[in-house]
């Protein structure tokens, strides 16, 4: 059985714990391989590799650096366009191996050179004073620390580091092939300072490029940003305006209601998760984030984004770092820039800043978000209003019946009667005050009693004494008053009257009320008799 030249490879894998033989379709978060039948339906999933890219080796690394039994599985290689007919003809091979062994030699993917690789970049990734069982800290360690050094470098001089940045090769881009194809200029992009965002690996801001289709151009806005392929050429990638993303699932990564609510909301996923690189199998924990100009879903590795100490004048604590890190939002920040302008804004990771952006949509002075903070620090039964009451406009949206403290704020007025100085101590202790002649909804006066209700977080009406512990309500001139006049209610005897009831009145007050509260009864009977 001779191996296959054909452009495309895969890899079948056979776990030699339990004999099962598979395809690999990627890398799951164990480091593990994700395995799938060798069926041409799956063709579209199946982990495909050329002779010449660094496919299987990236694969092999990340297999090595993360999965916890790697001598449990062996891999042999075969044509892509025939793993499903090669597939058996493996599993017979593979009854017996070492009968077998001149066979499958041409296919057996020897793994022992990336073990000892990841191995020995794993070592020297260690300390003097190693300690067993923490390579990924230390290297995660190293890696931190080798940022904030290139990070106070020039580009030239990172560029010359062994393992430092290195922009877009600009030789890489056929200019010429750029302006045919899309309508780009690169002394545009220059003038605009977009070609420095592009050659270090961001986006340009919305440009209009006119692409070429059916021989007729078309002039469309779209940021631009320049891909690499396995041999370092350089090609430009247009990122159009998009319509609203559905938000169902990005790269095999499926959205909770929790994720979509927050790619609306922030433009930002609020986690990192683990994106799976089809090419290489590798799992990456990556940011996601919604390009707001374009509406494309993006996402950068976590271990590209730098998260700072500062911000202008203003330290991150390192509880806040490690929120960042995670995806979390820093709300409410207070930022002091080096002008010495102060606001207070969110701070979040997002993909298009490749870094912490100061969300748009949260700025605020440090003023207003004072007074935003006092409001929710009241009381959670603190009303928003003053109901049945005809307390003014003014004393409604203040909304503030209570001190930061809990105690009851004083008030010196309710319904447009000013207390005096012992009802405004008295309220201001939880005791009702008594206010008399105050002007109900129909022009005439009433009496009637205000408290603090801790229940309600405001203050409230009685029509009789709440500080009386009788349970049956006494006596009260001006219940029946206030009851059907301001509050709609109903009086058995006074129902009939067309004028609005007087202080102390239960009853008609005169022959003319009499009649009235008469008339419609006798009206009433006379009909039923007919």
């Amino acid at each position: 059985m001779a191996k296959k030249t054909t452009e495309k490879d895969v890899l079948i894998v056979r776990d030699e714990k339990t004999g099962e033989l598979s395809v690999v379709a990627g890398l799951d978060a164990d480091g593990s391989p994700k395995r799938t039948p060798a069926k041409a339906e799956n063709a579209q999933s199946f982990l495909q590799f050329d002779r010449h890219g660094d496919v299987l080796d990236n694969f092999f690394k990340n297999f090595f650096r993360q999965c916890k039994e790697p001598s449990r599985f062996g891999f042999y290689r075969v044509a892509a366009d025939q793993a499903d007919k090669l597939m058996e003809v493996m599993k017979d091979l593979l009854k017996d191996p070492e009968a077998n062994k001149e066979l499958l030699a041409p296919h057996k993917v020897d793994t022992s050179g990336y073990e000892k690789q990841v191995k020995e970049e794993q070592t020297a990734g260690m300390p003097e004073q190693k300690q067993e069982g923490q390579p990924k800290e230390t290297q995660k360690q190293e890696e931190m620390e080798k940022k904030q050094e290139q990070n106070q470098e020039s580009p030239q001089q990172q560029a010359q580091g062994r393992r430092g940045y290195q922009p877009i090769d600009e030789s890489k881009i056929n200019w010429q092939e750029l302006e045919e194809k899309w309508g780009v200029k690169r002394d545009d992009l220059e003038k605009s300072g977009d070609l420095t965002k592009m050659l270090n690996y961001g986006k340009s801001d919305l440009v209009k490029v006119s692409p070429k289709f059916g021989g007729e151009a078309f002039e469309l806005d779209a940021r631009l940003s320049f891909k690499k392929d396995g041999e370092g050429n350089v090609s430009l990638v247009p990122h159009f305006i998009r319509k609203e993303q559905k938000l169902d699932e990005y790269k095999e990564h499926k959205f909770s209601d929790e994720d979509r609510k927050n790619l609306r909301e922030t433009g930002n996923l609020g986690r990192v998760v683990d994106i799976v690189d089809k090419e290489t199998g590798e799992i990456i924990p990556s940011f996601i984030s919604i390009d707001r100009k374009t509406n494309e879903i993006t996402d950068i590795p976590a271990n590209k984004v730098r998260i700072p100490e500062r911000i202008g004048k203003t330290e991150i604590t390192k509880q806040e770092q490690d929120m960042l890190r995670a995806g979390l939002p820093v709300r409410d920040k207070l930022i002091e820039r080096n002008d010495g302008r102060k606001f207070v804004t969110t701070l979040q990771v997002n993909v298009e800043q490749r870094g912490v952006e100061f969300v748009p949509g949260t700025g605020r002075s440090p003023r207003t978000a004072q007074t935003q903070e006092a409001k929710n620090n009241l009381t959670q039964g603190q009303a928003q209003g003053m109901e049945n009451s005809a307390a003014p406009q003014k004393e409604q949206r203040r909304n503030t019946w209570t001190n930061a403290d809990g105690s009851i704020r004083p008030i010196s007025k309710w319904s447009g009667m000013n207390f005096t100085d012992q009802q405004k101590a008295d309220y201001a202790a939880g005791k009702a005050i008594k206010l008399e002649n105050v002007t109900d909804k129909q022009g005439f006066h009433a009496t009637m009693y205000i408290k603090f209700n801790p229940e309600k977080g405001r203050p409230y009406r009685y029509d009789t004494n709440p500080d009386n512990a009788q349970k049956v309500a006494p006596s009260n001139e001006s219940r029946t008053q206030v009851a059907v006049n301001s509050e709609g209610k109903t009086n058995e005897a006074t129902k009939n009257l067309k004028e609005p009831l007087q202080k102390g009145q239960t009853a008609p007050k005169d022959d003319k009320q009499q009649q009235q509260q008469e008339k419609p009864q006798k009206k009433n009977n006379k009909g039923m008799k007919m």
